[in-house]
This record gives structure tokens, sequence and C-alpha cells, in this order.
């Protein structure tokens, strides 16, 4: 990975993926560039200065180191560009956590992940620890009967929550989000050597795309029956509201995005890949009750629509040595 140097020209710099490449070496004529993406991540817009000549203005981004092409389609373009043809926009959509307390489920406050329990042990001996989600088994219906080691679906609790709109005072939140900027599509991202993406009825969601480096492609949509333990009602306002309900502080979409992780088979029965990939120092993590593995790793959430993309930290923790 290298920057390109970047006196104001405009540089074209295009490779294929390594999927792209992939397909291109079958040699049988059947590749062909149908779509294509633009995004600025590099760009910081701050740098724009109005306290100069106007010639002047923007110079200071025009001249901004740009990486080159990157052939990783995991770990490029995070900040896709969209067209949109309305020009009295001041706002646009973003997606958001939702942490609250009544409609939400927080980051644990220490580590600021969410954290996915991988050992059913773990999981009764945790409890209610903040941030966690049950990876391993469903709580309700398994560990209460004290069935440690089943691996079955059940409802899950802990949902990881994503309000989207406009988050801003700005515009009033009695407003309703324009229909060509409220997501009904989400893709997300995650590891499949470390886990799988849940809906609220614990089952897994089968990916639509697994690339190169193992990360799968899901798409969770309103229009997918399956889907709809994905989506939650937001909460609604009245007439005596001074503030919007949603943690998004203007207009926001009435249909929450929600999900949940199950720790893969890997995890839960083997320490290969925390070994590999993660820490396996005798940690001791508070509320765990004893020395962990764990593996930091992400989650990353996109709308179809706006192309609006959210990394959310996501950290699987694996009892090593239980303290009683």
């Amino acid at each position: 990975m290298a920057f390109l140097n970047n006196s104001g020209d405009i540089i074209l710099d295009a490779v294929l993926t390594d999927l792209g490449r992939q397909r291109l070496s079958k040699g049988d004529g059947s590749f062909k560039i149908a779509k294509f993406a633009l995004g600025d991540d590099e760009i910081d817009y701050s740098q724009y200065n109005t306290a100069t000549g106007s010639a002047f203005q923007d110079l200071d981004i025009l001249q901004t180191p740009i990486l080159e092409a990157i052939t990783d389609n995991a770990a490029s373009m995070k900040s896709q560009l969209v067209t949109y043809s309305r020009t009295d926009l001041l706002y646009l959509p973003i997606s958001k956590l939702d942490q609250s307390n009544t409609s939400g489920f927080a980051l644990n406050g220490v580590t600021n992940t969410f954290i996915a329990l991988v050992n059913a042990e773990q999981e009764f001996k945790t409890g209610a620890r903040p941030g966690a989600v049950y990876g391993f088994s469903d709580r309700d219906t398994n560990l209460v009967a004290g069935n440690f080691f089943s691996r079955q679906a059940g409802p899950r609790q802990n949902m990881i929550t994503l309000n989207q709109g406009f988050d801003t005072t700005q515009v009033s939140f009695t407003e309703q989000l324009p229909n060509e900027m409220t997501e009904t599509d989400y893709f997300v991202y995650l590891d499949n050597r470390l886990g799988t993406v849940v809906n609220g009825d614990g089952t897994e969601l089968e990916p639509v795309f697994i690339d190169d480096d193992n990360i799968a492609t899901y798409l969770i949509s309103t229009s997918n029956g399956s889907n709809a333990t994905n989506f939650k009602t937001a909460p609604a306002f009245d007439a005596s509201d001074t503030q919007s309900p949603s943690t998004i502080a203007g207009p926001y979409n009435t249909q929450a995005l929600q999900l949940s992780v199950r720790a893969s088979d890997n995890l839960a029965y083997s320490d290969f890949l925390f070994e590999k990939f993660g820490n396996t120092n005798d940690t001791t993590d508070t509320g765990i009750y004893g020395l962990v593995y764990n593996i930091d790793t992400d989650l990353r959430i996109s709308g179809v629509k706006t192309g609006y993309n959210l990394t959310v930290p996501l950290r699987f923790v694996k009892v090593k040595t239980f303290a009683p």
C-alpha cells in the first residue's frame, strides 16, 4: 500500500479486485465491467478554506495525497459517492448504533466493543454482561436448563441495533425521511471463519457471497420475509415530544435494523484461530471470572441506497482458564 503524489492534477488509478482478476483469468470472454463505484475515503472536506481567495479555497483538498488502487475489495472504498437529483439537500442520512437503554444495546464500556461470548460455560458465568451477545447458544432455552453444550438456535437477546436518518436538529424529527434516502436493504460483512450473522430468532443467515479473503456478504432486506426479525419499528413520536424519541435527532427511518452474531464452530471447539489471529496471553477480563482468549474484528454494515458504511467493533471472547 502506498500514496500517489497528487500536486492537484486529476489522477486515475484503476485496478481489478482479486475477484475481478480471477474472473478475467477464465479467458472465456464472459468477463465485462457492468458497474463501478467511486469513493472519497482519503478526503477531509473540513480542509475547505473559505478564508482565502476563491481560487485557493479547495486547494488543500485537491492536493490531498490519495491511496493507490487496492485490489482487496474488503479494504477499499468504505465511503462510496452517490448522486441525488435534488438540489435542495442540506443534510444526508447516516446510520448510527442505538445504544439507548430502552430500545438499543450498548457497547461494552471497558473494551468499547460488542463482545461475542464463544463458549457456553462463559455465557453461564458472565450473566448479563454489558455489551455481550450470546455467540454460542440461546441463553434462555439452553443455559438456564443447564444444557451447556447445545448449539441449537433460539430467540436472541441483546440485538445490535442500527438507526438511520438525518442526525441533526436543523430538520424536525416530525418530518418524513425521503423515500430515496430511507434504507430498506443492508449489506453486512463479517469474517466467515469467525462467525455468522443471525436474526432475532437465532437463525443463521445465508451469505450471498464469500470472497477470497473469507469475508461473507449478507443481504438483509425488509422485503425478505425471512428477515422479518432483523427489523423492528422505531419508537414513535407524538405532539408532546420536544425532541426525537430515536437516537437520530432529525427525520428517521421507522424500521431499525437489528442483528446478532454466532461464533463459528472453529472458535467454539478449537483454539487454533485464537492462536493464529488473536490474543492468547493470560488476560483477565473483568466479568469473565477467569483468563480468556480474544480476537478483535468488526462487522461492516452498508446501506444499499445511500452507500453509508458503519463499522461496528466486535470482540470474540473465549474462556481459557475458569476462575470459580
